[in-house]
């Protein structure tokens, strides 16, 4: 089975057939044209890869073939084989080319470029497919994630939203526990009230209770006025309560007692106070773990553990890297006065493939680094931290990543069918004869798939 198309426009010499068969063995299609050949049917047909072949006097006409095809599809992988100098390479890969090599290449090298500039364009275009398709967001309030699974977040989110439950949210430090809870906030009817956050692994156990509940004048010494709780402040809000698992087990039973009486006492105090509140908890560590260790009440657990959302981390929904990428990027470009626009395919290749300890945080801060200390239009991949780099070296050695934890998942075709056809009639919003027409399909056809893939039509 082929895995993907490499097209092979030579300006005056054919690649050898030695290098092309060497090329064929690792189970892709390649074949030769003409530059005339080639954009005669480009780009309705597309190859997963370009290698151009050119000789030093014919530079400008090779970056104009390269300017071309990026104007039709900037992120098609071009690997250019030249006998230019280094100074006249150096302009190619401003234009976009992938990879370059001096004639005659070395085959080993350029089998391996080969393979990872094709699976990023793979990896592009899967993201880009589940971008525009009905019912997937790229972006869901301050969150951004196009995987399956933070789909399936996004969906609880805009449900659980709509009731009083509690939540408990699950995810490794850096996965973004608190945008979830902020977005369950801004899209229930509590979104008028306040919410409050507090981080129960940050305060002392006294400090916590009191901010928690408050207290009367002269509960303890320098207490010389009454105190509002953040319970009590977040009436008719939400109160976020980050790290639970580092919450002390006595304050465990009064978290437990607002739970199921919904009234505090100020510490201090006698007088039960009424509260209307949705309490949310988050927590890195195994829960279930921590009760049967006796850490943590199990009690408590079953009260807040009515509709748990468990955050994967970054490494095992690496099509999300691109996109968080490429948000941060603009993001910070904008703060900072600066012009990048994207990131060169090596450069997003081993973004892709490093596995983010720190989750989203931790992409978060290497973006913003790189745009603080670099000035380009595209992130190249000398700046991104070493670490990262020598991670990429391991996994190009074979010592780390696993193929449980690799990113390219193979899509159902069936599944590929079914998205591009939603996509194509909320493009022509909802024009069922023109979405055929576009997708050149015929109108039988496209009303057959529609009841066969149950696609609903507004």
């Amino acid at each position: 089975m082929s895995e993907g198309e490499i097209v092979v426009i030579y300006l005056s010499e054919r690649l050898d057939q030695k290098t092309m068969k060497t090329i064929a063995k690792k189970n892709f299609e390649i074949r030769q044209v003409t530059q005339e050949q080639f954009f005669a049917t480009f780009p309705s047909q597309r190859p997963d890869l370009v290698i151009l072949t050119f000789k030093k006097n014919q530079h400008d006409t090779a970056v104009q073939i390269i300017e071309q095809i990026k104007g039709q599809d900037e992120n098609l992988p071009i690997i250019c084989l030249t006998d230019v100098s280094v100074e006249n390479v150096v302009g190619l890969m401003k234009q976009g080319a992938y990879d370059y090599y001096k004639t005659p290449p070395d085959i080993v090298k350029l089998r391996l470029a080969i393979s990872h500039a094709m699976g990023t364009y793979k990896l592009t275009k899967r993201v880009s497919l589940l971008e525009n398709q009905v019912g997937w967001q790229g972006k869901f309030d301050e969150i951004v994630g196009v995987s399956s699974s933070m789909q399936e977040i996004f969906q609880t989110i805009q449900t659980v939203a709509k009731s009083n439950a509690t939540v408990l949210i699950l995810g490794e430090s850096g996965t973004g526990k608190e945008l979830v809870a902020k977005a369950i906030h801004r899209h229930s009817d509590r979104r008028k009230y306040k919410f409050i956050d507090i981080n129960c692994g940050a305060i002392p156990r006294e400090l916590l209770e009191n901010e928690l509940f408050g207290h009367e004048r002269g509960a303890y010494t320098g207490a010389d006025r009454q105190y509002v709780g953040s319970c009590e402040r977040a009436h008719q809000g939400t109160l976020f309560l980050d790290e639970i698992c580092e919450m002390d087990p006595s304050l465990q039973v009064k978290i437990l007692r607002v739970l199921q009486e919904r009234n505090i006492v100020r510490v201090g105090g006698g007088q039960k106070i009424e509260i209307d509140i949705r309490i949310i908890a988050a927590t890195n560590r195994d829960i279930q773990a921590e009760v049967e260790k006796g850490n943590f009440r199990e009690d408590l657990y079953y009260r807040l553990n009515v509709v748990p959302i468990h955050i994967p981390p970054l490494r095992v929904r690496r099509d999300d890297i691109m996109v968080l990428g490429r948000c941060f990027l603009e993001r910070y470009s904008k703060e900072n006065n600066k012009k990048f626009k994207d990131f060169s395919p090596d450069a997003m290749q081993v973004l892709t493939n490093y596995n983010w300890p720190g989750n989203v945080r931790e992409l978060e801060n290497a973006i913003e680094r790189l745009v603080v200390l670099n000035d380009d239009t595209k992130v190249r991949l000398s700046f991104l931290p070493h670490f990262i780099q020598n991670a990429e070296r391991q996994v190009m050695a074979g010592t780390t990543v696993s193929s449980s934890d690799s990113y390219q998942k193979v899509v159902p075709l069936p599944l590929v069918e079914q998205y591009a056809i939603e996509a194509a009639i909320a493009k022509c919003n909802g024009d069922v004869v023109l979405a055929a027409k576009k997708l050149q399909i015929g109108q039988a056809t496209m009303y057959r798939k529609i009841k066969h893939y149950g696609i609903k039509l507004d």
